[in-house]
């Protein structure tokens, strides 16, 4: 993997080079598929979901088709007119004899490239990318996981759907989609914003290895951590100050 990549943070308005990794945020629209797709799939609608919608979508593919199913979270940054802007992740998968890309903004694309070229990013990448003319994407990259345990303990999906404050119902549904194939842990935390305290929420999970924390008002962070435990407040609370200076009173939701 490229070590540029790994310190690649996009934001609106500058790059963090922090060893947080990729941040990526995400705006959501529907294009239809020219091509009937292998499944279906609802996306979840949460905000700044495109890497936790590629996830699950992952996690719903091979539930669907197998453990065998090739699939892989397809992540990158970017930039528009000398500007950074929003990173963006998709779903690239194998089935029919072809490739296809589950994007959130655009719904399912069977790709011209080849299957036996499946493994060739940049490839691949190509006409996924061609599809956002204005966007210069750096260190595109794959990312899949390694088969994990169920949460024992599922956040509850009822719940987030009834809540009021949409970025503790985005935090709640996403962990409750994730903790299907996953441990996960949705906490909620206090910062300061313009000398006033504010509450929030993340959802933290593992893939590829990576400590990954969803944070409805920003985007997924994935970072690299010798302790890869969801359960350890310490360690969510030191990564949420990455994104949130000062944040603090970091509990379960």
């Amino acid at each position: 993997m490229n070590a540029a990549a790994e310190r690649l943070s996009c934001r609106a308005a500058g790059i963090s080079r922090g060893w947080l990794g990729l941040l990526f945020f995400c705006a959501t629209w529907a294009f239809g598929a020219a091509e009937k797709p292998p499944l279906r799939y609802v996306p979840m609608g949460v905000a700044n979901g495109c890497f936790v919608e590629s996830v699950v979508f992952y996690d719903t593919l091979h539930e669907t088709f197998g453990a065998d199913a090739w699939c892989r979270v397809l992540q990158w940054g970017a930039k528009e007119d000398e500007e950074v802007v929003t990173g963006h992740a998709v779903a690239v998968f194998e089935q029919r004899g072809r490739l296809w890309c589950w994007d959130m903004n655009r719904g399912f694309t069977a790709l011209s490239v080849e299957p036996t070229q499946r493994e060739e990013v940049e490839k691949v990448a190509a006409p996924i990318l061609a599809k956002y003319p204005r966007i210069t994407a750096y260190f595109p990259l794959y990312r899949y996981d390694f088969p994990q345990t169920p949460d024992p303990a599922p956040p509850d999906e009822n719940r987030a759907v009834t809540q009021t404050d949409l970025v503790f119902r985005d935090a709640l549904l996403a962990g409750a989609r994730l903790a299907k194939h996953r441990t996960v842990n949705v906490v909620q935390f206090s910062f300061m914003e313009n000398g006033e305290a504010r509450q929030s929420a993340a959802t933290v999970f593992v893939f590829n290895g990576r400590l990954c924390v969803y944070f409805p008002e920003r985007g997924t962070v994935p970072f690299r951590s010798r302790v890869l435990a969801v359960q350890n407040l310490r360690l969510i609370q030191e990564a949420i100050r990455q994104q949130y200076r000062g944040a603090q009173s970091v509990k379960p939701l």
